[in-house]
């Protein structure tokens, strides 16, 4: 699936602010506010951060996606042509993107997410489609089960390093409602080819089922969130 790798990436950017922002927000007793000066305060104070944890949490899901187990990249990365080479973390990420194409494409979507937080937002679902030509991203078809389960647990674990980041804790009471938007929103990267529509009022489980597609990726979704909220 095309859409799944920006998509992870997109992800991490949108969980990490908003957990950093939901520490914020806490301390004030008020919503989340994604205003340019908040947006901005998140660089000036966690910019180093964002790399490590870019790196953490997006290295497993990226291999998930790429590679068809885990011994096939560890074989790669412990073979005396490639170990040799391997001197930073953006040397792994070149092996995990498993193909040239797929690591250039990586790199410019890590950095269109950075330039949107450099100017004071998070990358838009409009943004993030209007990146793309047409005919590049895909709805997808039937249950995809491997690419919902790395989307979510890329969420909730930048979400929780934000929130770590800022100094905050805890897994459970208003954080649930945090990640369910960000599911609902991002998910919609990975399963569609353009934003989906909803009406103002749609309840939670017709909008969950709205960007999932079918029971069966909403189900993935639900118990991928529940255990990655339990690690």
């Amino acid at each position: 699936m095309t859409n799944t790798q920006p998509a992870l990436i997109r992800a991490f950017f949108a969980s990490f602010a908003e957990g950093v922002l939901s520490v914020t927000a806490e301390g004030h007793g008020k919503a989340v506010e994604l205003t340019p000066k908040n947006v901005k305060q998140i660089m000036l104070e966690h910019y180093e951060e964002i790399s490590k944890h870019y790196f953490d949490i997006l290295f497993t899901p990226l291999a998930t996606i790429h590679y068809d187990t885990s011994e096939e990249l560890i074989a790669i990365l412990r073979s005396p042509e490639v170990a040799p080479t391997l001197k930073s973390p953006m040397d792994l990420f070149r092996h995990v993107c498993r193909t040239e194409e797929a690591h250039e494409d990586m790199v410019t979507e890590y950095r269109r997410n950075f330039a949107c937080l450099l100017s004071g937002k998070v990358m838009t679902l409009q943004d993030f489609y209007d990146g793309f030509p047409d005919g590049y991203l895909t709805d997808s078809k039937g249950h995809c089960e491997r690419e919902v389960r790395a989307l979510t647990q890329v969420v909730v674990r930048a979400f929780f390093a934000g929130r770590r980041a800022e100094g905050g804790e805890g897994t459970g009471g208003t954080n649930q409602a945090y990640l369910f938007r960000l599911l609902i929103d991002n998910m919609q990267c990975l399963l569609h080819a353009a934003p989906v529509a909803m009406d103002d009022d749609i309840d939670l489980t017709e909008a969950f089922l709205a960007v999932c597609c079918n029971e069966q990726n909403l189900n993935t979704m639900l118990q991928t969130m529940q255990a990655a909220m339990t690690e």
